[in-house]
C-alpha cells in the first residue's frame, strides 16, 4: 500500500471509530432503559446494570456498523475535497483507486467484523444476558425480600422485613395477603427465613401472629403461633426451562429449528439467519454509496449539499428494503435470496459507475481547475 494509501486508509479508521462509538453510545442508552425494570424492582447494584446492558451491544453491532461506515466515509472525503487536498491528488495524475481502494479494504474488515458479531459474539452475548436475567427474576431472596422497603411480590401481596441478616435470618416480617378478597389476613414475626423444601420455597415464620376479620360483623380474629410456614410455590410458577429467544440461538440452530417448532416460527428463524448473514453486507454498500457520491462526479466549487443528500436517500433506499425482504421472508422462505441479490446489485452497480470511463473523463476535464487558479 502506498504513502497516500496509507494516508487515506488513516483518514477514514478514525472518523469511523468515532461515529461506531457514538452511535454505539446513543444506542446503548436507549436500549439500557429496558434493563431498569430487572435493576430497580429486582434491588440489583449499578454494576449488574452495566454487565447486563454491555451483554446487550454486540446485538446492535450489525446494524450500527454499515452506518458508521457510511458516515465515516462520507465525512473524511468530504473534507478532504474542502480542504483541497483531493483536488492536488487528481491533479498530479493520481488515479482515484488511490482513494477507493483504502475505502474498500476499510470496508471489507468492517463487513468481517459485522459477521464476527452477528455470528458468534451476539448470540454468545444475548444468551448470557438473557439467562442472568432468569436467574435474577427467579431469586426468591431479590423479590420477596427487601430490607425496609414494601415489595408487591405478585398482585395483592404485601411484604415488608424491617432487617435481612447475612446468615439468611430475616427480621421484623410484615405479610398482608389480600388475594382473596374475601380471605385477607395479615401476618407478622418476629424472625423468619426462606427456605427451599421438597414441595417449594417456603417462609418460615418464627413468633408472631396472623390477624383477619371474621363474620358479617367484621369481628378482627388474632391467631398467634410460634412456628408458621407461608408457601411460596406460586412464584416457581412459569420458572421450568427457559425458552431461548431468536437473538441468543447460533445459526446452525436457526436453519435447523426442533421438530416441535411450529412452521411459522421455524419461518421466522430462517429469517433470521439470512438477516445475519446478509445484513453485514450494507458496509459495503453504504461505503460504496458515500464514495460514489463525492468521487464519482465533477468537481463542485460550491460544495457537495447536493450530493450528500442525494447519498443519504441512497442509503435508506438501499437498507429500508431490506428489512422489507426480511419480514417477507418470515412469511415465505423463497424470499431469502432478494436478501443476498439486493446488497449485490447495489454493490455491482456502484463499482461499475467508478469504474465507468466517462467519469474518468469528467474528472480529468474538471478536477485540475482549483489547483490552477492558486498556481
Amino acid at each position: 500500500m502506498s504513502g497516500i494509501q496509507n494516508y487515506m486508509f488513516r483518514q477514514i479508521t478514525g472518523p469511523l471509530l468515532f461515529f461506531a462509538f457514538v452511535l454505539t453510545g446513543v444506542i446503548w442508552l436507549s436500549q439500557s432503559l429496558r434493563m431498569l425494570d430487572v435493576v430497580i424492582n429486582q434491588s440489583q447494584s449499578v454494576g449488574t446494570f452495566i454487565y447486563l446492558t454491555v451483554l446487550g451491544l454486540p446485538q446492535l453491532m450489525p446494524l450500527i456498523l454499515p452506518f458508521a461506515m457510511f458516515f465515516a466515509v462520507l465525512y473524511a472525503l468530504n473534507r478532504l475535497y474542502t480542504e483541497s487536498e483531493l483536488v492536488v491528488m487528481w491533479a498530479a495524475g493520481f488515479s482515484r483507486w488511490v482513494v477507493v481502494w483504502p475505502i474498500l479494504l476499510i470496508a471489507l474488515a468492517v463487513t468481517a467484523v459485522g459477521y464476527l458479531f452477528s455470528l458468534v459474539v451476539m448470540p454468545a452475548g444475548m444468551r448470557e444476558m438473557k439467562n442472568r436475567v432468569f436467574e435474577i427474576r427467579a431469586d426468591l431472596v431479590n423479590t420477596f425480600v427487601r430490607e425496609g422497603s414494601f415489595t408487591n411480590p405478585i398482585k395483592g401481596l404485601t411484604v415488608y422485613v424491617s432487617q435481612n441478616n447475612p446468615g439468611g435470618e430475616i427480621q421484623g416480617i410484615l405479610v398482608h395477603d389480600a388475594r382473596n378478597p374475601k380471605g385477607i389476613a395479615t401476618y407478622m414475626a418476629q424472625s423468619g427465613m426462606l427456605a427451599n423444601t421438597p414441595t417449594g420455597p417456603r417462609l418460615i415464620m418464627n413468633q408472631g401472629n396472623v390477624q383477619w376479620l371474621e363474620g358479617g360483623e367484621g369481628r378482627l380474629k388474632i391467631l398467634n403461633f410460634e412456628k408458621y410456614t407461608f408457601d411460596l410455590s406460586q412464584f416457581e410458577k412459569g420458572q421450568g426451562a427457559r425458552i431461548p429467544e431468536v437473538a441468543e440461538m447460533w445459526l446452525h440452530q436457526l436453519f435447523n429449528p426442533q421438530a416441535t417448532v411450529p412452521e411459522k416460527q421455524r419461518k421466522k428463524y430462517i429469517a433470521e439467519a439470512h438477516s445475519r448473514l446478509s445484513g453485514p453486507l450494507y458496509a459495503i454498500v453504504f461505503a460504496l454509496i458515500a464514495t460514489v457520491a463525492l468521487v464519482g462526479g465533477n468537481f463542485n466549487r460550491r460544495g457537495y449539499a447536493g450530493r450528500i443528500g442525494l447519498a443519504f436517500l441512497a442509503m435508506f433506499g438501499a437498507r429500508l428494503p431490506g428489512f422489507a425482504f426480511q419480514q417477507w421472508t418470515a412469511s415465505n422462505a423463497d424470499m431469502a435470496v432478494f436478501m443476498y441479490a439486493w446488497p449485490a446489485l447495489w454493490i455491482i452497480g456502484l463499482l461499475f459507475v467508478l469504474v465507468h470511463p466517462r467519469f474518468e473523463i469528467l474528472r480529468k476535464g474538471k478536477m485540475a481547475e482549483p489547483v490552477a487558479e492558486g498556481a
